[in-house]
């Protein structure tokens, strides 16, 4: 077989129901100038005309199949990956996109780090006009300033996520802003009882898997990939712990319920340490030195003071109805059931406020660095508005890129 028959990518993309935003995160894929990927699209029971849109497409790089039944988000994904066949492989949101020229910069990257099977790439953010309930009038913040990439230490990483020092937004994993050998997938996929996942939250599980297996990962430093919000966004709310738990097919991981030791209160208020820490838990062959106690007080000191600032300071991003005493309450009942000592625990906090001290203090230097490249730079591109009629959806925001991108946009 040739190398140019072998397909290089794979796109997944499931949707269930969003199709007035799916359309733009097709045309973001399609529009690409490449033609070695595949776009797999899977149709969950959608009833909102997405299958009659679907239908309309005519492009040989297209492929859309639809699960047997009606699947939660983790189980559409595993259905999914059993469908890829590219090199590479990613998970797409319905309301998410890709930038201009994203295949031939991840080829370029690629070229020059042979032997990374793991990426993480920097995001760029686009907000649905149904979101100013959390995110205000903001419409896109894209912020390429061509930075070179950065090999990642790929355990201390999973460390930094467990004691709340790395977002989400900053860890690699096989959803929007992620990309992972096949290979990769497939080795986890023979360990795991071949599944990859065995958590109820896809994105945060896949993190720890790959972290876990993995000494390394590649930090792309310029935005390739859209991380849209909208209202019908999985994460804005609770509908994936609804399950009817009835299918019987071998592609389905029936054991995807939340951890027995964890609170499912604690869980559902969407605290990332807690997250990740379930995920640990459900993750079938991971080192006991991730479930240790050591990691139990990073973890629930990190999860105190994650519930403190989000109450503070972003309440409407807590996903259920909890006052302060509550959470404090159930809080407290986790550290009793896990024999954690209070002292030790308080040990934990006052360390963690360290770096996280540290963390503000980079962060602000960063800032600092951006400001002056702005000011002294030539090389940088940047789209941040609030200008919702110029910019209604992504689309019109990757035409703008296009048009003034700088002439190092495609060197590394």
């Amino acid at each position: 077989m040739n190398k140019e028959d072998i397909t290089k990518y794979s796109v997944l993309l499931p949707t269930y129901n969003k199709v007035n935003y799916l359309k733009y995160t097709i045309e973001s894929v399609l529009k690409n100038d490449y033609k070695n990927f595949e776009l797999i699209i899977s149709n969950d029971f959608s009833t909102d005309g997405t299958e009659e849109y679907l239908s309309t497409i005519n492009d040989k790089r297209v492929k859309i199949i639809k699960p047997p039944v009606k699947l939660t988000q983790t189980k559409n994904y595993e259905f999914m990956l059993n469908f890829a066949v590219g090199e590479w492989v990613t998970i797409l949101g319905d309301d998410d996109g890709l930038l201009p020229f994203f295949f031939k910069k991840l080829d370029k990257f690629i070229d020059v780090f042979k032997d990374v099977q793991l990426i993480h790439t920097k995001p760029a953010f686009y907000y649905w006009e149904d979101v100013g309930d959390y995110y205000g009038p903001r419409v896109c913040d894209y912020q390429n300033f061509f930075e070179r990439p950065k090999i990642k230490n790929s355990k201390k990483a999973l460390f930094f996520a467990l004691a709340g020092l790395k977002d989400r937004t900053n860890l690699p994993m096989i959803y929007t802003s992620g990309l992972v050998k096949l290979d990769l997938v497939r080795k986890i996929k023979k360990k795991s009882g071949n599944f990859f996942f065995h958590s109820v939250i896809p994105d945060y599980y896949s993190m720890i898997a790959l972290l876990y297996e993995t000494d390394k990962y590649l930090e792309i430093k310029e935005p390739i990939f859209w991380v849209g919000t909208s209202k019908k966004s999985t994460g804005r709310g609770v509908r994936i712990y609804e399950d009817k738990k009835n299918q019987d097919y071998e592609f389905i991981n029936k054991e995807l319920n939340i951890s027995k030791n964890i609170s499912e209160k604690l869980h559902k208020v969407g605290l990332s340490s807690i997250y990740f820490f379930e995920c640990i838990l459900k993750h079938p062959y991971i080192s006991n030195t991730w479930k240790s106690n050591f990691m139990k007080y990073v973890v629930y000191a990190a999860a105190k003071k994650q519930f403190y600032n989000l109450y503070n300071k972003k309440m409407h991003t807590i996903k259920i109805n909890i006052s302060k005493k509550e959470f404090i309450d159930e809080f407290n009942q986790e550290v009793k059931k896990n024999n954690m000592i209070k002292f030790y625990l308080k040990i934990t906090e006052l360390c963690l406020n360290v770096f996280y001290s540290i963390r503000y203090l980079s962060r602000f230097f960063i800032k600092i660095k951006y400001f002056l490249l702005k000011k002294i730079s030539k090389k940088y591109n940047l789209l941040i508005t609030q200008d919702r009629q110029k910019f209604k959806n992504f689309l019109l925001c990757n035409d703008f890129i296009k048009k003034n991108k700088t002439k190092n946009l495609n060197k590394i």
